[in-house]
C-alpha cells in the first residue's frame, strides 16, 4: 500500500458489481486497480482508507490498496460516466485475478477464525454492508478457490451514524458465529486486545488522508461532515465493550 498517489494512465471500464459501480483502471506501475471516486462520496472514501489500514492491523486478508491520481483529461475522454469517478485523488484497491464473488454455498469452506474475525471487525467499524442469506444479499467478499482464500472488500459504508446493531447480527454473512465471538470470556479478551492494538494505527491512517477528501468542492469551501475524533472515540468505546462483555 502506498500513501503517495499513483498516477492513473488508463480508465478501462466501469464495473457492474457493487452499489457504487467502481472503475477498473491502470496505474503508472502497470497494475490494474478497482478505483472508487466521486460516486462513493467523500465519507465513503474516508471510510475505505481508514478501514483498509485497520483491517490489515486486525489481520484480515484484503487486496493491496493505495491512493490513485486520476487526470481530468482521462475522465473527459472516458465520456459522461467518467464523472462518477471524477478527477483527482481516489481510492484504489488492487484488482484480484482468479477470484469469484462469495456465495452462500462456500460458507462451510471458511475457517472459523476467519469468519469470527470478519464478523468482529465489521461490528467494530459499524459496517452493515456484508449481508447474505439463502435469499440473497451483498457479502462484499471474494473467494479464491485455488488457494481456499477469502478476501474482504468494500468498507465505504462503515462508521454508520445510525448503526443498527440488532439488524447487523440478524443479517451479517457470519452471524452464526456471534455467540462464539462475543459470548466467550477468553475470546472477548483476545478480541479486545487485537482491536486496541489496531486502533493504534488510526492516527497514522487519518493523517495520510488526502487533503481534498476533507472538502466537498474543489474550491475547498464546503467541509465534509466526517468527525474523525468521534470515529476514533467510538472505536475505542466498542473495543472496551468487547472486554466488558456488553456487545
Amino acid at each position: 500500500m502506498a500513501s503517495a498517489p499513483l498516477h492513473v494512465t488508463e480508465i478501462i471500464l466501469r464495473l457492474e458489481q457493487g452499489m457504487t459501480r467502481p472503475f477498473l483502471v491502470r496505474a503508472e506501475d502497470d497494475a490494474l486497480y478497482v478505483a472508487k471516486g466521486r460516486d462513493a462520496t467523500r465519507h465513503g472514501l474516508v471510510a475505505e482508507w481508514l478501514c483498509a489500514h485497520l483491517a490489515r492491523r486486525v489481520g484480515l486478508a484484503i487486496p493491496e490498496f493505495t491512493l490513485l491520481d486520476v487526470p481530468s483529461e482521462l475522465v473527459a475522454a472516458f465520456g459522461p460516466e467518467g464523472a462518477a469517478l471524477g478527477p483527482g485523488v481516489v481510492f484504489g484497491s488492487r484488482h484480484e485475478a482468479d477470484v469469484q464473488e462469495f456465495a452462500i454455498t462456500q460458507l462451510k469452506r471458511i475457517g472459523q477464525a476467519d469468519r469470527q474475525r470478519v464478523l468482529a471487525f465489521d461490528w467494530w467499524v459499524e459496517n452493515s454492508d456484508r449481508s447474505l442469506s439463502p435469499h440473497g444479499g451483498n457479502p462484499n467478499l471474494l473467494w479464491r478457490a485455488a488457494e481456499g482464500r477469502l478476501l474482504v472488500i468494500d468498507h465505504n459504508l462503515a462508521f454508520e451514524a445510525r448503526f443498527d446493531e440488532k439488524a447487523f447480527f440478524e443479517t451479517h454473512v457470519f452471524r452464526d458465529d456471534a455467540e462464539a465471538v462475543f459470548g466467550d470470556l477468553v475470546c472477548r479478551a483476545e478480541l479486545s486486545a487485537v482491536l486496541a492494538s489496531a486502533l493504534a494505527d488510526f492516527d497514522r491512517a487519518a493523517s495520510s488522508l488526502p487533503p481534498g477528501w476533507h472538502w466537498m468542492d474543489v474550491e475547498q469551501t464546503l467541509p465534509v461532515q466526517v468527525d474523525l475524533d468521534s470515529i476514533k472515540e467510538r472505536l475505542a468505546a466498542r473495543a472496551a465493550l468487547v472486554r466488558g462483555g456488553k456487545a
